[in-house]
């Protein structure tokens, strides 16, 4: 695992966790400070993107990166669209990116998550990576479509029954399958906090926190909080930006 402590200004308690969670993940992972330095490089995002932490660390992240949009224009630059919608407030939707990093430019899915600080004028943004099946994607884009032409299609002629009609693709959950308490949790948890915190800030035991966790993991069909927390931001469960916890502001102010 590696981070660049000179940038990194996360709190003992939250931050902490985030950075095991993501060591242990096969998800590939990055992260940069509010002035678009690279502060962590997991060892899964140095096997799909092809560099060392040690060569991309401290450096601003457009210059390590390179990403483009699907129309192949520039996404990464010095003027980041990313770090200026976190710097007004505003939430940051998944987007795709290609990279050449990767073999034949796949496409990456990115999802940021924003991890406050010890600092209350600071963060981390945390980018979890993605790459894109676009073979199977179209292959089931196909599959919708071949559906829906057969829900519309008239009989043929002289035919004595209407042709069976494909069953209607099933569209994303807009709520996740969880109880409301774990949704709760699952707010929390996308904040950056850990169980404890979390304990405190419901007033439960951290035992029956956990118990909500395993629940929820089971229930999303996911290995780890932090793959639980990027399926809750590609579905728009959770908001890209919540209130800061009591807690938290009292320990920064601290």
């Amino acid at each position: 695992m590696k981070v660049l402590d000179s940038h990194n200004h996360w709190s003992t308690d939250a931050g902490a966790e985030v950075l095991e969670q993501l060591a242990r993940a096969d998800t590939p992972a990055i992260a940069t400070d509010p002035t678009g330095h690279l502060t962590y490089w997991n060892p899964a995002a140095e096997r799909l993107l092809g560099r060392t932490a040690g060569q991309s660390l401290g450096r601003r992240c457009y210059e390590v990166l390179g990403w483009k949009d699907v129309f192949g224009n520039r996404f990464c630059h010095e003027n980041c669209a990313v770090l200026s919608m976190v710097r007004k407030g505003e939430p940051v939707h998944g987007f795709e990116v290609t990279t050449a990093a990767v073999p034949h430019e796949q496409g990456l899915n990115v999802t940021v998550m924003r991890v406050p600080s010890s600092r209350s004028e600071s963060h981390t943004l945390v980018h979890v990576l993605q790459p894109i099946d676009r073979a199977g994607r179209l292959e089931r884009a196909l599959e919708r479509l071949g559906a829906s032409r057969a829900l519309v299609e008239e009989p043929a002629a002289g035919a004595q029954e209407p042709r069976p009609a494909m069953p209607r693709p099933v569209a994303l959950a807009k709520t996740p399958p969880l109880t409301e308490r774990e949704r709760e949790i699952l707010r929390w948890l996308a904040d950056g906090l850990q169980n404890k915190e979390i304990a405190r800030e419901l007033g439960i035991s951290l035992a029956t926190v956990r118990n909500h966790v395993h629940n929820m993991l089971e229930k999303l069909e996911v290995h780890s909080k932090l793959e639980a927390v990027s399926l809750a931001f590609r579905q728009g469960w959770v908001s890209a930006r919540s209130p800061e916890p009591a807690h938290a502001a009292e320990r920064a102010r601290a």
